[in-house]
């Protein structure tokens, strides 16, 4: 690995974390917040590709070991332990297949990038994350599923971002994954 990659993997496990920096907004009625962080893993697997992506990832986790780096000053453990475990254990496999999908359409049609990037980035963590929750409070794996209707809005609007961040890093750059 290149001075570069690893530069570009501590970059974004850094937005990563600054993310995590911003409190969640707590909803009541579901005991997982509406974080910014994966906005980060979107952007992490659609700039970088699944490898670094993923060890941007990677790199978040083991920081989270020592340091609160989880919205709501949290670290990896209890983070894994608690309701929200399934939504971020998916974070592992967002880039992957964000760059995967990538790898199959047509990356400069930005509608095509944003449907990529929604589907691994936006349905995949909200379904996977809906089961871990059905799972973790015993509730009818309908009711969480219904119950994270309500992520969907503004999950769809940081995939929009994460479509215009990278679409614009392409064009300066002129490459798929810097």
């Amino acid at each position: 690995m290149k001075i570069k990659d690893l530069t570009q993997i501590t970059m974004m496990a850094t937005l990563m974390i600054v993310l995590g920096f911003i409190p969640g907004i707590p909803l009541g009625f579901i005991p997982v917040p509406i974080i910014l962080q994966n906005l980060g893993v979107m952007v992490s697997g659609a700039l970088l590709g699944p490898k670094k992506g993923t060890l941007a990832v990677v790199l978040v986790l083991m920081i989270g070991l020592f340091l609160p780096v989880f919205s709501g000053k949290s670290t990896t453990i209890p983070v894994l332990m608690g309701p929200t475990a399934g939504y971020v254990l998916t974070w592992l496999f967002v880039p992957a297949l964000i760059g995967w999908g990538l790898s199959k359409v047509d990356v400069k049609n930005a509608l095509l990038t944003f449907g990529v990037i929604w589907l691994a980035g936006v349905l995949f963590i909200d379904v996977i994350g809906a089961i871990w929750l059905a799972v973790y409070t015993q509730a009818p794996i309908g009711a969480t599923l219904l119950a994270n209707l309500v992520f969907i809005p503004g999950d769809t609007i940081k995939a929009l971002l994460a479509t215009i961040v990278v679409m614009r890093m392409r064009r300066m750059t002129g490459q798929v994954f810097i």
